[in-house]
């Protein structure tokens, strides 16, 4: 062993001796094998403006020569398409651009910036708005070492982004300036947006020749706004005989953050003042459930829609909510009526079983007239039945299969004697059930047409049925793009309902996943393949759950 020298020392010197071989030459240790991949895209949200740029961030510096934006060109390898155009087809034409002539008026036209790791691609359209598209980097896109693009697994791939527009621009979809002739006297008029804007005030919204504003009023929905004309102490507000124009300004904003293209609408004034009394048609009325109720009343004329209710004896404080309760302005009257009647409704929540309220319904009609009227009512709980089941499109002949299924889910008989079965869809009709009808606990009644054959599903004989006078359920039958069934009592309290929500399949029915279950869209599906539509007997859905 020599003197002197340690055995790391050694081992060293043996590792530079190795390091003289190939592979350890320096120049090679430096050649960048590392891929790019996508780190981030923004902006990284579901919904993005119909302005919206992106920037692709990757994981390191991106050759600028391995990036083109052209379609037509053989090195395509940026694109921006409408999400239905991007099939297996023309993946593959873009996997091997370039794209094919039918497909070179698909991609939206994208100028692209390379700096450093980042890409930045513009749109030079606009793109749709509420529109589904896709953002596509080809795997040809590299590094200055020539690497191509990988995903997360280290693979050559190219990157996809989906992402969908929003509403476009804030737009004034409508007012109710009507024909644009208004009484002088206009109190109120109405500017509908296309979406829910913000800043919506007396700095934006102005008339020529002036016009006094006493508020700018805008609903929780940020879409309709209701422009109050100050009181001038005489019949007229605005000037008879005057043509104005109404203007709506830029400042008014989207949630996007984009402003709203101005607005002018032009409406002249009559030479008198409208003076027709504004009054109650018809109701209130309150059809109240258990712990709800919906009032409904008709005006005469155009108007706001409020009510306030409480206890009877107590405050009308809507049982210390949000008071009153604004139902939407109702601008069109009920088709042919005579004289015009203008239906308004409105739904109290929170209520209690078995007491009595008292509800004031009010309306102001457009020149600032007012109408109010109070009705009492007494909540009481529900019937035991529900629509539990709807066959709209049989196997076969329609006729002879088509049926509505009602359950008993009480413990004790239910007497449906002169309730009404509503069904709409292409048309409405109701059937009236006979007296008596009565299911027994658990037990289904089927709502069928005269032409309905039990052998259609080998129903027993002790099946309740409560047939049609004539052929179908329904004039022509059951819609096969699906219905709306409502069980509605002899006082015209709606009581359970299936709501037009799943598109039926051939053979297989709509069901509800439990006779309990609540009247809204999850509670319902179509019948297992592997059970079969169960008229007269318990739901598939009810035992397995639902089907995909």
């Amino acid at each position: 062993m020599l003197r002197g020298v340690s055995r790391w020392a050694l081992a060293l010197a043996g590792l530079s001796t190795l390091c003289g071989g190939v592979g350890c030459d320096r120049s090679d240790q430096s050649i960048d094998r590392v891929p790019p991949r996508v780190v981030s895209v923004s902006p990284a949200l579901p919904i993005v403006p119909v302005t919206t740029e992106f920037t692709v961030v990757f994981s390191e510096t991106i050759d600028a020569g391995s990036v083109d934006e052209d379609p037509t060109s053989d090195t395509v390898s940026i694109v921006i398409v409408p999400r239905a155009n991007v099939s297996s087809t023309f993946l593959s034409d873009f996997n091997s651009p370039p794209l094919i002539e039918s497909r070179q008026s698909v991609p939206i036209p994208v100028d692209v910036d390379v700096d450093g790791d980042r890409l930045f691609i513009r749109p030079e359209l606009n793109l749709l708005a509420q529109g589904a598209y896709t953002l596509l980097v080809s795997s040809e896109v590299s590094d200055k070492a020539g690497n191509p693009l990988v995903d997360n697994l280290g693979l050559k791939s190219a990157f996809r982004y989906d992402f969908d527009t929003d509403e476009g621009a804030p737009a004034v979809s409508s007012t109710d300036l009507g024909n644009g002739l208004v009484a002088p006297n206009r109190r109120r008029l109405t500017i509908t947006f296309n979406q829910a804007v913000s800043n919506v005030g007396e700095s934006t919204v102005s008339f020529s020749p002036a016009v006094p504003i006493e508020a700018v009023l805008l609903d929780e929905a940020r879409v309709n706004a209701t422009v109050v004309i100050a009181d001038s102490g005489g019949c007229e507000r605005l000037s008879p005989s005057t043509t104005y124009t109404l203007r709506v300004g830029a400042g008014v904003v989207a949630d996007s953050g984009q402003t709203l293209e101005p607005f002018e609408a032009t409406f002249d004034t009559g030479a008198a003042c409208d003076l027709v009394p504004h009054v109650i048609l018809d109701g209130p009325e309150a059809i109240a459930g258990d712990v709800s109720a919906t009032v409904r009343y008709a005006t005469s004329k155009a108007s706001t829609t409020a009510v306030r209710f409480g206890v009877v004896g107590g405050p009308l404080d809507c049982l210390g909510g949000t008071c009153p309760i604004r139902g939407a302005d109702v601008r069109q009257p009920v088709a042919g009526s005579a004289p015009l009647a203008f239906e308004h409704a409105v739904v109290v929540t929170g209520l209690v079983v078995d007491e009595r309220y008292v509800a004031v319904v009010s309306a102001e009609d457009d020149v600032g007239g007012t109408v109010s009227a109070s009705v009492e009512f007494i909540t009481e709980a529900l019937p035991t039945v529900a629509v539990n089941e709807v066959m709209a499109d049989p196997i076969g002949t329609e006729n002879a299969g088509e049926y509505i299924e009602l359950a008993n889910f009480g413990d004790v008989d239910l007497d449906l004697s002169g309730h009404r079965v509503l069904v709409t869809g292409n048309s409405t009709c109701t059937a009236t059930l006979a007296t008596p009808t009565i299911i027994p606990p658990g037990g289904f009644l089927l709502v069928v047409g005269g032409s309905f054959l039990a052998e259609t599903y080998n129903l027993g004989g002790d099946v309740l049925l409560a047939r049609s006078s004539s052929a179908n359920i329904c004039g022509s039958g059951l819609l096969n793009a699906g219905v709306q069934v409502v069980v509605v009592e002899p006082s015209g309290r709606p009581v359970s309902s299936m709501n037009k929500h799943i598109t039926p399949s051939e053979g297989r029915s709509t069901e509800r996943v439990s006779p309990t279950a609540s009247d809204v869209a999850s509670s319902f599906c179509l019948s297992r393949r592997d059970v079969g539509p169960t008229p007269g007997r318990q739901n598939g859905v009810l035992a397995q759950g639902c089907e995909e």
